[in-house]
């Protein structure tokens, strides 16, 4: 191979001759006109699923289908990521995950959640935390635990969060009716990350700025963004992203299983009935209960609202980073129609 891509290599952004080695791309800056991207693998730290596939209800041979669909759409990694249950039905999930390159580990997203702001998880299922030895214990000691999403209010948020971080698991705090101050006591307790800014938490207010206020003026604090135009809209992702560090906007799709689903299929997700729309999906009362899209998605919709280095950053480098994967071995060869044309791996 050796066309122009635009690309970030030695010189910055900019437009790249390619060719392609076992080792890795050798690339040189050239003033050609590009014919599409040539980037990192994608790296999705929230996904439920897609394809018709849940995590929660998945087998070893349906997750190895959807890695498999992932790699089609380049992604080099992911982490499966939980819905609100019981600890029984999370570690009966984890049984099914099967070992391969693409699973980075899990998100567990709830049951430690603020019932103000379920979002599409199942409210019944919401949880407090324990505070003594619970079947939960086996969930936080876990090997392959890497990301909780948690509300930094609860009782008993604070001193999980903290055993947690110690033991290098990244803490975000989501589906959350916190206050400033109480956004800010999670991130002095270990709490770096904040998942899919805007959504399932408390709004902005001029005398209570809330978590969303706190995300905003914390340069430290990691932010989630799910762009799939339907989730946060420009307007709204333009303020995070004036607001936020470059590195510290993280595009994830949050896809559930509606994702490449056909346009108007009827589905249960978590025991709801929904519909799917062209990127997101719906109960059948027309709410918003999900996304539908890929990282791909996201790094299109970043990149033609919000140019090729924020996307670039938001769907590819940031992520890496907070999993402290260190260097690319995946590369993707994306054309200007934003397909998948070739995916590489270096040669370990």
């Amino acid at each position: 191979m050796s066309r122009v891509f635009e690309a970030f290599g030695q010189e910055g952004f900019g437009n790249y001759e390619v060719e392609w080695r076992p080792s890795g791309p050798e690339m040189r800056r050239v003033t050609k006109p590009a014919h599409g991207f040539f980037i990192p693998g994608f790296v999705d730290l929230h996904i439920h699923g897609a394809y018709g596939i849940d995590f929660m209800s998945a087998s070893q041979s349906d997750m190895a289908t959807l890695c498999s669909k992932l790699a089609g759409q380049g992604y080099e990694a992911f982490l499966a990521t939980t819905v609100t249950a019981t600890a029984h039905e999370v570690l009966d999930a984890l049984q099914q995950l099967p070992s391969h390159p693409l699973i980075a580990g899990f998100h567990l997203e709830g049951p430690f959640i603020s019932s103000s702001h379920p979002g599409a998880q199942p409210q019944n299922a919401i949880e407090k935390i324990p505070a003594s030895a619970s079947p939960w214990d086996e969930v936080f000691a876990h090997p392959m635990l890497r990301y909780i999403t948690l509300a930094p209010e609860e009782p008993h948020a604070l001193e999980l969060a903290a055993k947690l971080m110690q033991r290098g698991v990244i803490v975000s705090m989501g589906h959350t009716n916190a206050t400033f101050d109480q956004a800010r006591a999670g991130f002095e307790f270990g709490a770096s990350h904040v998942t899919h800014t805007f959504n399932a938490m408390r709004g902005f207010h001029h005398r209570e700025p809330g978590i969303v206020g706190y995300a905003l003026l914390n340069d430290s604090v990691t932010t989630e963004l799910i762009y799939d135009r339907h989730h946060v809209v420009q307007d709204a992702a333009r303020l995070l992203f004036k607001c936020k560090p470059k590195d510290r906007v993280i595009a994830v799709s949050d896809s559930s299983m509606a994702t490449g689903l056909p346009h108007g299929k009827k589905i249960k997700m978590w025991g709801m009935d929904c519909v799917v729309g062209e990127k997101e999906v719906r109960l059948l009362n027309g709410t918003l209960s999900g996304s539908a899209i890929t990282l791909l998605d996201a790094f299109q919709n970043l990149h033609e609202d919000f140019g090729f280095e924020t996307a670039f950053h938001a769907c590819c480098v940031n992520p890496r980073r907070a999993l402290k994967m260190g260097e690319p071995r995946v590369y993707v060869e994306i054309n200007e129609d934003y397909k998948i044309v070739e995916r590489f791996e270096i040669e370990m």
